[in-house]
């Protein structure tokens, strides 16, 4: 191989990753996804279960409590949330997680743009305890997150799914 082509590929090469640095900036520790099992839209409380995967594997456990944060604009109520969610590995170790945050919950309103109910959301995991492995964590080490919550538009009060990325928050 010449100088010259070994040049262009290393030339090309730090251009390409140069290129996607702002896409790799953003590391996502695991994502969950669960399915939401109960939810009173009058106390705004449920649960939902699913799953971890990336740095963390293992089966999710969410109590959640929805609170309105002020008046709905269009079909959208802003909301705040406190939600305590449980994550065990494929060991048995458990991680506890306070999971706060603020979203926008789509209403299900008839002819409005969004089919369904539900939004995104975006918030914080705090670690307040864990288990076997995961002992030496720091409690209290904060994480970042972005999700969004759907449920479908039909049949009427159909539940729906959520989707987390977790990221490292930076200190």
């Amino acid at each position: 191989m010449t100088l010259k082509r070994l040049f262009a590929i290393g030339f090309c090469a730090t251009v390409l990753a140069g290129t996607s640095m702002p896409v790799l900036a953003k590391k996502i520790h695991f994502v969950q996804q669960d399915v939401v099992e109960a939810f009173d839209l009058v106390t705004g409380q449920g649960y939902q279960i699913g799953t971890a995967t990336g740095d963390i594997n293992g089966t999710t456990s969410v109590s959640f409590a929805l609170s309105p944060s002020g008046p709905p604009v269009g079909d959208t109520l802003p909301i705040t949330f406190s939600n305590k969610v449980i994550i065990t590995d494929i060991d048995g170790d458990q991680l506890f997680f306070d999971n706060n945050g603020t979203g926008s919950f789509h209403l299900a309103i008839p002819g409005a743009d969004f089919r369904g109910s539900g939004g995104p959301m975006t918030g914080t995991y705090v670690l307040t305890g864990a288990t076997g492995k995961y002992s030496g964590w720091k409690i209290s080490r904060t994480f970042i997150y972005r999700a969004i919550l759907t449920n479908p538009p039909s049949p009427a009060g159909a539940l729906g799914t959520v989707y987390v990325e977790v990221s490292p928050k930076k200190e």
